[in-house]
């Protein structure tokens, strides 16, 4: 029989039992995947996408700063001269 998660001795780095120290204890990973994996329906995404698109329209409406805009126009003028041969 196994003992549960609270019963279990807690190993040291040598292998021995540490007395009562539940802080060493290595923390727990969470499975891959999540706990169960489930597809997301369509009524489900909708309301997600909404709710997104509502938080960040402020952040959509703002308008892009020069030096990022420059740096963009850098970057399609590099790769339009890049895609001719």
């Amino acid at each position: 029989m196994m003992a549960n998660e609270d019963e279990r001795p807690i190993r040291g780095s040598a292998g021995t039992v540490e007395a009562g120290d539940r802080a060493a204890a290595p923390p727990r990973r969470a499975k891959q995947g999540g706990a169960q994996s489930r597809p997301i329906d369509a009524a489900a995404r909708d309301r997600i996408g909404r709710g997104l698109r509502l938080h960040y329209a402020a952040v959509l409406a703002q308008p892009i700063p020069d030096r990022l805009r420059a740096l963009l126009d850098d970057l399609a003028a590099c790769a339009e001269t890049e895609a001719q041969p």
